[in-house]
């Protein structure tokens, strides 16, 4: 058989038509089968068609290393003039960087790209040169602190001085735009992730530029020193967490220089061998992928079959042969990036290989497949991918995303083959956050921002701009990018391929949805306790960059909804709750919202048998029991110092032992991290991806969207003080004109200096702060338009529908709904900031919401139903739980949804939230019953603190404001000041509750008093603690913590004196009704504890005002205002009714006489309030107590053993110093009405009426008085020990004890002096009966 055909397919030669000529049988004549007999010579050849397949593979073998010798003759004269143009290099062919063991820097396995794992690392070059020009580029990973440059050998460097801080070494650092070289000088650009910095000397005239994507910054340093042992290292120093790529001429350069040659020669003799074989390869695979179209379309004889099949036979040995040369080349990434990488780009388009399954691509890969090893055909993917990442990642030039969209579809094209693709998605596209970065646009650089929005366009609220125009320039941008986010989810739509599973493998889904778990649930350990050592155990190298993060869980979110339309359009888009309990979803180290899995398995073994029946059941079970017993190892072993996860960190020990510790945190781990082979059901896999969006965004997704509401927040401040600005501006001037225009005024040149330096300080203030607002306008342009767009505010809201449906309806499974996991429940309130609130770019006192109704709906209803469910056991689970409330408290349409729920749900929240203070997050449920009454209460119309120098008499509108730590994240509740919304709906049913069942009420009122008597108690003694070590030292620092908790004190306690307040108005007669029990023991303390409050805060001044005088920033929210009008409230609503219906009193009522018989109790400090102290302050003489003559003490009863002491003679005027920073509440008019404050005068004054229809006061002996409290008189004896002591006292102390508050002895009665049982213990259950009865 004559293969000459065949070779001028693949070949595009026939160097069979002059065999003879040629003479290529010369060699193998004497292998012909049998011999010439003839004894006369016979000149001719073999025929072509005579000699055998093998004689022909000879021939061309011959001809195919003919023909790389001829390669080698023409290469010679241009690697010869290479060698002398390189001749003042030293060092090493293979350019990389050197690094030791002594520095903490991760390195790259090919020993090119670097992170920082030290404050400050130094790495050079393996090579360096003396003479000529020469550069090398930098891809950037990051933008922060590092220094690019040359460094000499000599150089020595540490953590405190990098490339440009020694003699002979010159850096660049674009962060802060500027070189070094011993002293530093302004230079360059400020350089961006993605930037591609060219690093060129010319050493011949003694040059240093830089370059950035290809674009001169100018000479850096001119006059370098050069001489006799002085040479040159391509040098890098990295701050903390740093990295970069380096290309020394390892690959073709993006941006090279004319004149300068790369540190790394160029592979010329390999460049023109790759070039050449490539050519033959993508024929061949040409033929490969015509032969495969006619076999599956056509049904062909078994003659034809036979001869198709020879022909095969052919083109593989064929393949064989330039495979195996082609593998010599190939292996160096110049080759890669250079030749093949060039010829895949331009064989194809997307579109074709869509429509072609037989296309050459296809071909070609399945010829590299099918001829290579597999680790070689591994390589070469990986490394094209490597340079298509490098492509996509780089700096976007100008408004053109074709480069980027190029790349994507490369690899689109590459992932359109199966193997390829179940390849890259199984071992490269998740490792170092490959995948992350594809499916992320990088911005514009800001240069192009500012061309498309100059500054006469920018608008916000503040500058004040064309917001038409301003909003076309976001639209603009929005459309760039459009086209690119197609090209994405396109991308991500192939990588989910789910029909080519096999019995033999599984689908492209399956692999995807297996790794991308993983993935997440490795970013989630940054998450958890301890985080950074769960994070040093994960396959992740460094932290996903937040707006990358956002990016790919947005896109993620968008493909789950679409599978869930286009593959079940019937389905209710939820994730099934069965997969929470049958292991089928793996959450590794998050727990389930009731406690740990192993455990509920334990204890829900009967609910799980009756859900799933016995036959699964013991299924699920066998399941999490083998992979228990799997996975029992030794512990001890990873915690002797071993590194677990044996990272490639320079200058630790590695170790050998690949298992993460959270496997032994968890009992239950994956038996088996690989897919299972077949495609996946469409229910589970598209339910698993809807699982994982929400561990993501839960684990990093949300990140960013703090920060871009940071920056809304910016411009929100900026806004007010321009417009303040602008309004002094334009006040001065008006004040000024006029004082011009008066004529009997004469403007000297003074006058007129000082007017025109007035103008020019308000217009050089109204400048800085209008540039930095159009600066951040045009950030806000992108965050608009891609980052944060209307789109991506969709799929959020989507995504906490859907999350909120998935919760519902496992709830439904009644005990069972305790496997859900903790994530789904954490998740709910950064979904509603985001959906509420983050995801506005303008600042409103309250959001529209209208496209999120449902949404919001939907969480009212469910968080008021399980507020307190007692199936959510988990702690975490209970704070997201009254945050995502917190959240819609701070909404008008959060409290509207409230107010729409069910009426089983609202009484669900009501109850859960007049829950005892006791063992429970009490500061945030207090915080959030504050909510609703917020704006109604006394001098209460705002949360934030009021200000002196604040002007006017109306409170500025603002939005939420959040108090946030430095990874942009939430405090807590108590931190957030929003606008009132109180709910007068809410107020009815929080009254109804109370009275309807009493000793309810009594309970919550009780532990309330108790918690404010405790913070009040810590406030004061730490107000003591910082007076007592001020006054001893000068110039005292105070720990934060300190000043921390006392402030945390403070705001505790004037947060549950506004609670008590609130419930004293809407439900008075709980202390007003004499009939209820125990309400003249809550009288009491309530009276007791504010006579407290009062006389500690105020007069005589103490602790209190020397710490507001102090000024202290720390203690800025401790001031008079919020805890002096809360007890006013608390007094106002004790006494309203009295002062509305007895103008004149008559008599003194049961709650004046309760405030006014207090021994805490002065005038003095409400007077205080009003600024205007008028009654003396008076402190009680020593009395003498016990057992005396009474004929010596005429003021002494004998029968009572009562001291009665009028006023006058028994009381002296207290001074003290005059305090610094006074307090009236006409002083704060954007707080406190003047009703409010004429309220204050009436109370005064109707105190005082009653004061004086009171008898002198009785004050009792030290014998007589309670023990417990040492104020009132002994009234109540105990059984069967006889103490004795106050009926109020041993009345609280039986609210949460049952035994004799001295001796411990089970109390059985209590009685009264005349016999009076209010309390009886003989029978179970019985509660305390009133004293009146």
């Amino acid at each position: 058989m004559s293969i000459s055909k065949l070779f001028v397919k693949v070949f595009n030669e026939d160097i069979f038509e002059h065999l003879e000529q040629d003479n290529y049988n010369s060699d193998l004549e004497d292998d012909f089968d049998g011999g010439n007999c003839s004894t006369v010579p016979d000149t001719r050849g073999p025929k072509l068609n005579e000699l055998s397949v093998t004689k022909q593979m000879i021939i061309v073998k011959n001809w195919l290393e003919d023909k790389f010798q001829q390669i080698q003759t023409d290469s010679n004269e241009e690697i010869r003039r290479l060698y002398i143009d390189t001749e003042a290099r030293i060092g090493p062919e293979l350019a990389i960087f050197d690094v030791d063991y002594t520095t903490t820097v991760r390195v790259s396995s090919d020993r090119l790209a670097l992170r920082s794992q030290g404050s400050f690392n130094t790495v050079r070059a393996n090579c360096c040169v003396y003479g000529g020009r020469w550069m090398y580029e930098i891809h950037l990973h990051t933008k922060g602190v590092m220094q690019i440059g040359w460094a000499s050998g000599t150089c020595a460097f540490n953590e405190n001085s990098g490339v440009g801080d020694t003699k002979y070494s010159y850096g660049y650092d674009g962060s802060k735009q500027q070189v070094w070289h011993i002293s530093t000088k302004k230079y360059g650009d400020k350089w961006q992730i993605g930037d591609i910095i060219g690093v060129t000397i010319d050493v011949d005239r003694e040059v240093i530029e830089y370059y950035r994507n290809g674009r001169s910054m100018g000479i850096a340093f001119d006059k370098i020193q050069r001489g006799p042992g002085i040479t040159f290292f391509p040098a890098i120093s990295l701050g903390y967490t740093q990295g970069v790529q380096a290309n020394f001429g390892n690959r073709p350069f993006a941006y090279p220089v004319a004149g300068f040659q790369p540190i790394m020669a160029r592979p010329i003799l390999k460049l023109r061998r790759a070039n050449l074989l490539l050519d033959y390869l993508i024929n061949l695979a040409g033929i490969f992928s015509h032969y495969n179209a006619q076999s599956s379309n056509l049904k062909s004889d078994s003659n034809c079959e036979m001869r198709v099949s020879t022909k095969k036979t052919v083109y593989c040995i064929f393949a064989t042969m330039l495979i195996e040369r082609f593998t010599n080349e190939v292996f160096d990434p110049y080759i890669i990036e250079d030749v093949l990488l060039t010829r895949i780009s331009n064989m194809t388009t997307l579109a074709a290989e869509k429509e072609n399954p037989h296309s050459v691509l296809k071909g070609l890969l399945s010829l590299f497949w099918n001829f290579m090893e597999a680790d070689e055909i591994k390589f070469v993917l990986r490394k094209v991918v490597n340079a298509l990442l490098g492509t996509f990642t780089h700096t976007v030039q100008g408004l053109d995303y074709e480069k980027h969209r190029q790349a994507l579809s490369v690899l689109h094209c590459i992932c359109l083959h199966e193997q390829s693709r179940k390849y890259l998605i199984e071992s490269k596209l998740f490792k170092k956050h490959c995948l992350a970065f594809f499916l992320y646009i990088h911005p514009l650089e800001f240069y192009i921002l500012a061309d498309l929005l100059p500054d006469y366009m920018a608008w916000t609220q503040g500058i004040d701009g064309p917001k038409d125009k301003y909003l076309n320039v976001v639209e603009k941008v929005r459309k760039l990018t459009e086209s690119l986010y197609v090209v994405q989810k396109d991308f991500l739509n192939t990588l989910m391929n789910n029909k080519d599973g096999s019995p033999d493998s599984p689908s492209s889904r399956k692999l995807f949805l297996t790794k991308m778990r993983r993935y997440v649930i490795d970013l989630s350990m940054e998450q958890r306790p301890f985080h950074a050592f769960f994070f040093m155990q994960s396959s992740i190298q460094h932290p996903l960059d937040a707006p990358v993060a956002l990016a790919f869980v947005s896109i993620l979110i968008d493909q789950v909804r679409t599978l869930f339309k286009e593959e079940l359009p019937s389905h209710v888009m939820e994730v099934n709750a069965d997969f929470f309990m049958d292991g089928t979803f793996d959450y590794m180290h998050f727990d389930r919202v009731g406690g740990v899995l192993s455990h509920l398995r334990k204890v829900h073994r009967s609910d799980i048998d009756a859900h799933f029946g016995t036959e699964r059941t013991q299924q699920i079970y066998d399941e999490d029991r083998n992979s228990i017993r799997a996975n029992e190892v030794d512990t001890t072993l990873y915690l002797l110092g071993e590194n677990i996860n044996n990272m490639a960190v320079i200058g630790h020990a590695q170790g050998a032992n690949n298992s993460t510790f959270t496997h032994f945190l968890n009992p239950r781990v994956p038996q088996n991290t690989d897919a299972a082979p077949g495609n996946s059901s469409s229910e589970a896999s598209i339910c698993e991806l809807m699982d994982i969006c929400i561990l993501f965004y839960y684990s990093a997704g949300h990140k960013y969207i703090v920060k871009i509401a940071a920056v809304r927040d910016e411009i929100a401040t900026l806004n007010e003080v321009l417009m303040e600005t602008k309004y002094y501006r334009e006040d001065i001037e008006r004040k000024l004109m006029a004082l011009e225009e008066h004529a009997n005024v004469c403007m000297n040149e003074n006058h007129q200096h000082v007017m025109s330096e007035l103008r020019s300080k308000f217009s050089q203030r109204q400048n800085v702060f209008a540039t930095r607002s159009i600066s951040l306008a045009r950030k806000q342009v992108w965050l608009r338009a891609v980052a944060l767009s209307s789109h991506r505010r969709a799929l959020f809201i989507w995504l906490l529908e859907r999350t909120l449906r998935s919760l519902t309806c496992a709830s439904l499974t009644g005990p069972l709904f305790s496997f859900v996991p903790e994530v789904y429940i954490n998740t709910l309130p950064i979904l509603l900031d985001t959906v509420m609130d983050f995801s506005h770019h303008d600042v409103r006192v309250q959001f529209e919401v209208s496209d999120s109704e449902c949404s919001v709906n939907a969480a009212a209803e469910f968080l008021a139903m399980h507020s307190a469910d007692s199936r959510i056991v988990l702690a975490s689970c209970k704070d997201s739980l009254l945050q995502a409330l917190g959240t819609l408290t701070c909404h008008k349409s959060g409290v509207r949804a409230l107010e729409r729920a069910s009426k089983r749900a609202q009484a669900a929240l009501v109850r859960a939230l007049l829950r005892p203070y006791e063992n429970r997050a009490w500061g945030q449920s207090n915080w959030l019953l504050l909510r609703f009454w917020l704006g109604e209460g006394y001098a209460f119309k705002d949360a934030r603190q009021p200000s002196v120098w604040q002007g006017g008499s109306q409170p500025l509108n603002q939005g939420l404001c959040r108090s946030r730590s430095r990874n942009e994240t939430h405090t807590g509740l108590l931190h957030n000041v929003a606008p009132a919304n109180p709910s007068k709906h809410f107020q009815r049913l929080i009254s109804s509750k109370l009275y309807e069942d009493e000793p309810f009420a009594t309970t919550f009122l009780n532990s309330v008093l108790s918690q404010l008597n405790w913070a009040f108690s810590e406030f004061i003694l730490l107000l003591q603690e910082i007076q007592n070590t001020a006054q001893r030292q000068e110039n005292t620092l105070f720990e934060p913590k300190q000043l921390k908790i006392c402030s945390m004190c403070f705001e505790l306690t004037v947060s549950l004196m506004r609670c008590l307040e609130m419930i004293l108005t809407v439900a008075p007669d709980i202390v007003a009704d004499e009939s209820r029990a125990n309400s003249d023991l809550l009288l009491n303390r309530i009276c007791q504890l504010i006579s407290q409050v009062l006389s500690r805060v105020t007069v005589p001044p103490g602790c209190f005002q020397f710490v507001v005088d102090m000024c202290s920033a720390d203690l800025n929210a401790v001031t008079h205002f919020p805890i002096i009008s809360a007890a006013l409230g608390i007094l106002l609503a004790l006494l309203r009714n009295e002062m509305n219906s007895d103008v004149t009193p008559q008599k003194v009522t049961r709650i004046s006489r309760a405030f006014l018989t207090d021994p805490s109790f002065q005038f003095a400090t409400l007077e205080f309030a009003l600024g205007e102290i008028r009654t003396p302050l008076l402190e009680q003489k020593e009395i003498p107590r016990g057992n005396f003559d009474p004929s010596t003490r005429p003021n002494i009863d004998p029968l009572t053993n009562d001291v009665r002491v009028p006023h006058i003679n028994n009381s002296k005027r207290i001074r003290a110093d005059p305090p610094i920073i006074k307090f009236a509440l006409n002083d704060y008019p954007t707080h406190v009405s003047p009703d409010e404050i004429e309220d204050v005068r009436r109370l005064i004054e109707n105190l005082r009426i009653k004061q004086s229809l009171l008898s002198d006061i009785t004050l009792p002996s030290e014998d007589s008085l309670c023990p417990i409290c040492c104020a009132k008189p002994i009234t109540a004896v105990f059984t069967p020990c006889k103490h004795q002591s106050c009926s109020d006292c041993i009345m609280q102390h039986m609210m949460n004890s049952k035994v004799c508050f001295y001796c411990k002895t089970t109390i059985q009665t209590i009685e009264t002096l005349d016999g009076t049982l209010i309390y009886s213990n003989l029978e179970s259950g019985q509660t305390p009966v009133s004293e009146s009865t």
